[in-house]
């Protein structure tokens, strides 16, 4: 994909006019100047959509100077070098309290002057009467002031049940100049364009690195979303869409707050989204709160008991957006940040031993959630121009890889440690790159990582590995790493061991000794991070103390997390198929739901139970779930090609049964997630359990750019909950600038179970478009 630094200067000069062309014309489709119909008559687009395989366009067209394809030019480094800045920690956001109003609405701080979020949407008020202007889009005077879509289909499902205690205000925005933080300090500053990303507080300014929330079982949350992006579409370096949802990725929230659910909201407006931290099985199991080990920490170092399944707490979550059609454009441009959620078991408190909590490394100056030795790790790819400005290449349909490092979005940086043990959360938040890390001392012996969960879900026992597994986009893998068997001053370095030629999957699994010398063809492959043992640090939980090399470790890793959830035999199964076939349906005669631009069609598809094979579409149901709490057993496979794909299910969490084409590793089998590899013609089979919330949900490949070309399908779950819109199939939501408008949703044949249809054949005939409803 990206050519050699030492190919000659005419080598280098046609790629770079192959990217400045295609930019050009990303440019041109943008600002609406030329049309799909045109780049199809001209010869630019293929009849099925795809970018021609011309010279001096496509970076895969062969070059005029060599038997080989184009390529892409290498993101110039200004002379940067890896190690040679600081990794920053994630930015920590500290919550609000929230009081109930005489209402019943949840109402911030009075000086932040918020107004109250409420369990209906101010899109409510604004359809009552859309001449008053307090509920108007105060920016361009059309539409509500709220995206999330009117009544009770979207209000906050079991509002006073899972109150909101504590609140957040987040600003999505225009990168802060001179803000910094982004790739490196001497590197150039993005554009306002370049770079999209969130900031706190009622006029935060946009900074990178990402944010992060301390979240606690038993402690609902209202996270209040600002849109301050430009209103203007075009107004965007090239790439990205100014519209966002937000996705909790993968907490137990009801379908409004699930940020995928077709419900984008655009400049001027604001989304409240209700984290409910419920505990999965909570009308099923321990529903009156009894067991000490489903719970959350409380102000001090106690619990605050809740209902539902120990075994399903989670703690490494991140969030992202997930415009549809965008999400890999608005995701790379910096529309991410982390969420851990802490719990009896897993306090965030490594000296607290009260026979719950598991000591695991963290730190002990706050009562929970201690982040001193806790540390995030968002590893991600991107390729900047010849300014040193980001770029996308929205022409790729097969995936996008980068060709620089970055790390809590620092180009390779270093992160200085104590000889003690530390906990890494590692997320992989590349667009279309698998990773495979380990660790190097400086002989280059691999160090021994304890394995402790995968997707946020604890293991039920640690694993000692001297790599980790391949890594997904989208998985996230919790680490502890003891680093006291080395001396200050001593250098150990994190080494992505696969590489890559195109974003169609990994091309092959290096040696740690091959990877830690780097590869010519990806300059991905190599060290991206750097840990360097010090004397003393100061911390991060309470700034000003400092910790030291002779201060004792107290944390422990112990032989048992937690416990298995068994195999049992299922109600129903199901088999989804992803793959490539044709041009995919995507866009029908008025267009895609939602918008989804004009340059090209759609050829990722999925395909379930072997029935017709569908691109995405948020008005087309492909997969129904009739009642709460029945356990269903799922099979993801891949339809081939040789593509790979990693596929992530929103909501809920499924315990892995069986694999076929890559082998089960111990890190996942019986384990709960909620992304799994696919690899090349493989499969996996997974035990899943709805309950708790309803409403429309998704799953989808996370190489986000399958998605956006349309791998994803839409999941419909019919909640129990007695008097709850979401106990039948919910009508989708259309987003305007001026208001939602609904429309009923299309059902497929294979969608729902034949004994839900005979049980509710008018509403099912209603959804197949055969009644008025």
């Amino acid at each position: 994909m990206y050519i050699s630094n030492d190919a000659s200067r005419a080598r280098q000069r046609e790629a770079q006019l192959a990217r400045e062309n295609r930019a050009e014309i990303a440019r041109a489709i943008n600002q609406e100047q030329v049309t799909r119909r045109e780049l199809l008559r001209w010869g630019i687009f293929t009849a099925s959509g795809m970018l021609a395989m011309k010279n001096g366009l496509s970076p895969f067209a062969k070059s005029a100077y060599a038997a080989v394809p184009t390529g892409a030019p290498r993101t110039p480094l200004f002379g940067v070098k890896k190690f040679s800045q600081p990794m920053y920690r994630l930015h920590l956001l500290n919550p609000v309290p929230m009081t109930r109003t005489s209402q019943g609405h949840a109402a911030f701080p009075a000086h932040l002057a918020e107004r109250p979020a409420k369990r209906l949407s101010y899109h409510t008020d604004f359809s009552a009467d859309p001449t008053n202007r307090q509920f108007i889009n105060p920016r361009t005077y059309r539409g509500p002031i709220e995206g999330r879509p009117p009544g009770e289909i979207f209000a906050h499902q079991r509002w006073d049940e899972y109150f909101p205690k504590v609140g957040y205000i987040m600003r999505l925005g225009q990168i802060a100049q001179g803000g910094g933080g982004y790739f490196h300090d001497h590197f150039p500053l993005q554009q306002p364009d370049s770079v999209w990303c969130y900031g706190g507080g009622r006029t935060g300014e946009c900074n990178l690195p990402p944010f992060l929330i301390k979240g606690r079982y038993g402690e609902p949350i209202i996270t209040r979303i600002y849109n301050d992006l430009p209103a203007n579409r075009a107004q965007n370096n090239g790439f990205g869409r100014n519209e966002t949802q937000l996705h909790f990725h993968n907490a137990h929230n009801g379908a409004e707050s699930d940020g995928a659910a077709n419900v984008h909201h655009f400049p001027g407006t604001f989304y409240d989204y209700r984290w409910s931290t419920t505990l999965a099985r909570r009308d099923k199991i321990n529903t009156q709160a009894t067991d000490r080990r489903a719970s959350g920490p409380d102000d001090s170092t106690g619990l605050v008991n809740v209902p539902g399944d120990f075994r399903e707490l989670q703690g490494s979550l991140w969030a992202h957006d997930h415009r549809f059609f965008f999400t890999a454009e608005n995701v790379y441009k910096g529309n991410l940040g982390a969420i851990n959620y802490y719990s009896g078991p897993d306090r965030g408190n490594e000296e607290l031993a009260d026979g719950v909590n598991l000591r695991l490394p963290s730190g002990k100056l706050l009562g929970w959630g201690n982040i001193d030795f806790d540390v995030n790790l968002v590893f991600s790819d991107c390729v900047c121009d010849a300014s040193g400005q980001l770029f996308f290449d929205i022409f790729d349909t097969d995936g996008m890889v980068g060709d620089v490092p970055l790390v809590n979005f620092g180009y390779a940086p270093f992160f200085e440690v104590l000889p003690r043990k530390y906990r890494f959360r590692v997320l992989n938040a590349c667009m279309s790159r698998f990773l495979k890390l380990a660790l190097a001392d400086a002989k280059g012996n691999p160090v021994p990582i304890k394995f402790i969960a995968n997707d946020g879900n604890l293991v039920v026992t640690p694993l000692t590995l001297t790599s980790l597994p391949v890594q997904g986009m989208g998985e996230r893998y919790d680490i502890v790493v003891d680093f006291s068997g080395f001396r200050v001053g001593d250098r150990i370095r994190v080494v992505n061991q696969v590489r890559h030629d195109d974003g169609r999957g990994p091309k092959e699994e290096l040696s740690l000794v091959k990877a830690i010398k780097g590869d010519t063809k990806d300059p991905v492959v190599g060290p991206m991070l750097e840990f360097r043992v010090v004397s003393a640090v100061e911390s991060v939980d309470v700034p000003g103390v400092i910790h030291r090399a002779t201060d004792p470790d107290v944390s422990r890793v112990p032989l048992q997390l937690t416990e298995q959830i068994p195999i049992v035999t299922p109600v129903r199964t199901r088999v989804v198929e992803f793959g490539r076939s044709g041009e995919g349906d995507s866009r029908g005669p008025d267009g895609c739901v939602p918008d989804c631009g004009e340059y090209v069609n759609f050829p990722w598809t999925i395909r379930i139970n072997g029935e017709t094979s569908h691109s995405m579409n948020a008005n087309r149901i492909s997969l129904l779930v009739p009642k709460a709490g029945e356990v269903e057993h799922w099979t993801y496979r891949n339809g081939g090609g040789g593509w790979d794909h990693p596929i992530h299910l929103h909501f809920e969490e499924g315990v892995t049964i069986s694999r076929k084409g890559l082998k089960l590793e111990a890190t996942e089998a019986f384990q709960r997630k909620d992304v799994w590899r696919l690899g090349e013609n493989g499969s996996v089979t997974f035990q899943v359990q709805f309950g708790e919330f309803g409403g429309s949900y998704v799953n989808h490949c996370h190489n986000t750019i399958h998605e956006d070309f349309a791998m994803l399908a839409r999941l419909q779950l019919l909640t129990g909950v007695a008097g709850s819109p979401q106990t039948a199939v919910t009508p989708t939501p259309n987003p305007t600038p001026d208001g939602v408008v609904f429309t009923t949703p299309e059902i497929l044949p294979e969608g729902a179970p034949k004994g839900w249809r005979d049980s509710q054949p008018v509403q099912a005939a209603q959804l197949s478009g055969m009644v008025t409803p």
